[in-house]
Parts: structure tokens; sequence; C-alpha cells
């Protein structure tokens, strides 16, 4: 099975298709603000590590960059 994501955003609005095997399979339509809720999930790049804390600066589109804790599994 072939699937395949397609993300369309402007400025009000972000649209996101799911495509299994050339088929619509969800659509979902999201205006596009500014609140933030916990638990949220971004698409970002990191800027700066910061070892010594465990932590990171990640640009996630928004006016101030993103400060974030890290862990990582041996």
């Amino acid at each position: 099975m072939e699937k395949e994501l397609i993300i369309n955003s402007t400025k009000n609005e972000v649209r996101i298709a799911l495509l299994e095997d050339g088929k619509l399979v969800e659509l979902h339509n999201q205006e596009k603000n500014t609140h933030f809720s916990v638990g949220d999930i971004f698409l970002g790049q990191v800027k700066r590590l910061m070892p010594s804390l465990n932590a990171a600066f990640v640009e996630i589109g928004h006016e101030k960059m993103l400060f974030t804790l890290y862990r990582f599994k041996s």
C-alpha cells in the first residue's frame, strides 16, 4: 500500500490530506492561530544545541524560537 501525505499551508489555514493508493482517506483543515496547547506537535528545525542543559532551540515558524529539553536513551 502506497501512502502519501499532502500539506497545503497558507497564511490563514493548513490543509492536510492522506492518500492511500491515490485515494483520499483523511482530510484535515485547520485555521491558523497563535493559541498553543500542551501536547501540540510542531515541525521545526533545530538551530542550536545546548548539551550542558540537554536542551535545544528549535525554529517552528513563530516569532520566537522554541526551547525544549531532550533526553537520549542509550
